[in-house]
């Protein structure tokens, strides 16, 4: 009986997380081809970024906690700011990584096809003991986490969102 609840749990993990990546896709079109340009053009450096933004974010979010245990609960408030920042980051480049997938491997599919067949492979991936646990999911959230930020940073040095060309979707009326 325990086994069948697992399994029906897991069916339902892996299919709200597939509705749920599928949907944010579908929101925010713009990001995530940036996330995806951007991972497809410098996978090693996104990787890089995403660790070291990994190491300093997740350092100031474990000081402030371990701060607002001891000296006051504003500091609780802080850290939990930066662990939203830090699950934005991994959620946010976690749909161009999606979207990358499924077009690499379902070209001939159409996109709501190729999103909702990458995440759920995704997700099974992940979900995978041991290997996908404590290898392939900390990979991908930290290359997650590099896309975004590499995607947040180009739009502030150039001080307004960049346009591709290419993509008549990313162009702005200014």
């Amino acid at each position: 009986m325990e086994l069948l609840q697992i399994l029906v749990g897991a069916f339902l993990l892996i299919l709200t997380v597939t509705a749920l990546l599928t949907a944010l896709i579908g929101f925010f079109p713009r990001f995530t081809g940036q996330v995806e340009r951007a991972v497809l053009r410098t996978p090693g450096r996104t990787l890089v970024v995403g660790l070291i933004n990994l190491f300093f974010l997740g350092t100031i979010t474990l000081t402030l906690g371990a701060l607002g245990q001891n000296v006051s609960q504003i500091f609780f408030l802080l850290a939990f700011i930066f662990l939203g920042l830090l699950a934005a980051g991994f959620l946010f480049g976690l749909l161009g990584l999606v979207q990358l997938l499924g077009r690499r491997l379902w070209p001939e599919r159409e996109a709501f096809a190729q999103t909702s067949r990458a995440a759920a492979l995704i997700t099974l991936a992940a979900l995978t003991p041991f290997v996908g646990w404590f290898g392939f999911l900390p990979v991908l959230l930290t290359a997650a986490l590099g896309g975004s930020v590499m995607v947040l940073v180009g739009r502030f040095q150039a001080g307004r969102e960049p346009v591709d060309r290419a993509d008549p979707e990313t162009i702005s009326p200014d």
